[in-house]
């Protein structure tokens, strides 16, 4: 079997968790034994897995069903859902990106997305194809925990207390504005949060800018980073408070550095996220001070959910979603996709 793996634009997504994905389940593929190559042009491949929904992207996925080869779209965007309060004017345009997306991934052989409601929304939306999740996959390897890295990077940005951290696109989407808002609660703790901060006419919301000029004095904002496993390990618990996710890369990172999870309580966690069992959800700044302050001061609590976190990685390890994705491209050569989807 051999898979083209294609991410067009590789180096405008390099900083978003579109380009960490993709690289992984290269390395997934690779461990089950798959052969993967990188250039659409080519026709000498059994099956193309897009990650990108671009106009070359379009242009090769039409290629190859005119060639006969079989098309996945990975689904990592299902909409206005999670393309809204992003960039500048992104909200006006979502209404016309939904149909393009719709567009697109009916144009293909089969959808696979990371997650169940993702699957249930662009049904919703009238996606016939046959649609299947699988976990983004997680290097398990890259991703373990490190202490003198951790000493490294707390020297670096000058860390002495419990330390709480996110990661991602700084966006009133994310949940930035309550991360502040927790950060100014909990003055005892240290905050950081690790991502690109973009120019003010890319994310023009007045708000999030105001917010983000008066940040608290225990919150850091170092930037993208490009060594996440050390920088991670930096911090002790991983807060993402977004209202709109996928299946968040920072979180399976997190989880496999044994790092603990308090979220926001969101319908894309369903199945995956359990409260008080692998991590912490709620729904409001006074939950998340309340469940912050309780991992920060109960040594055995942050134990059990750091056991907890590094046992739900494994389930999203590398060997575990390529032998996923290896078995359901089988499925979709052999033209039996409608059914194995229709039985999830």
């Amino acid at each position: 079997m051999r898979v083209c793996l294609y991410l067009e634009a590789a180096e405008m997504v390099a900083k978003s968790g579109f380009r960490t994905a993709f690289e992984h389940q290269r390395r997934a593929l690779q461990s089950a034994g798959v052969e993967v190559v990188d250039d659409p042009a080519r026709d000498d491949y059994d099956l193309l897995h897009l990650h990108f929904f671009g106009p070359k992207s379009l242009f090769y996925l039409k290629r190859a069903r005119r060639l006969g080869i079989k098309v996945i779209a990975h689904a990592h965007s299902i909409g206005a859902h999670d393309f809204e309060d992003s960039f500048t004017l992104f909200n006006s345009i979502s209404g016309l990106y939904e149909k393009y997306l719709y567009y697109f991934y009916e144009s293909s052989d089969a959808v696979i997305t990371c997650s169940q409601y993702a699957r249930e929304q662009l049904q919703a939306q009238g996606i016939s194809k046959p649609i299947f999740v699988v976990s983004n996959a997680v290097d398990r390897q890259k991703f373990k925990f490190d202490l003198e890295k951790r000493r490294h990077y707390r020297e670096l940005l000058q860390l002495k207390r419990f330390t709480v951290f996110s990661a991602g696109n700084v966006i009133p989407r994310k949940g930035i504005l309550d991360f502040l808002e927790v950060a100014r609660r909990l003055p005892e703790l240290d905050f950081v949060w690790f991502g690109h901060l973009w120019p003010k006419f890319m994310t023009f919301y007045p708000e999030m800018h105001k917010a983000l000029e008066t940040k608290p004095p225990n919150v850091k904002m170092p930037g993208f980073v490009v060594d996440t496993p050390a920088a991670f390990s930096a911090g002790d618990l991983c807060f993402l408070p977004s209202f709109r996710e996928n299946q968040p890369m920072v979180l399976l990172e997190a989880l496999s550095l044994g790092r603990p999870l308090v979220v926001r309580d969101i319908p894309e966690y369903r199945g995956w996220l359990k409260e008080g069992v692998n991590a912490r959800l709620g729904s409001s700044v006074e939950e998340f001070v309340a469940q912050i302050r309780t991992l920060a001061q109960d040594p055995r609590e942050w134990q059990r959910l750091s056991l907890a976190a590094e046992a739900l990685a494994e389930q999203s390890s590398l060997p575990v979603v390529g032998r996923r994705l290896k078995e359901l491209y089988a499925l979709i050569l052999e033209g039996a996709a409608v059914s194995a989807s229709s039985s999830l």
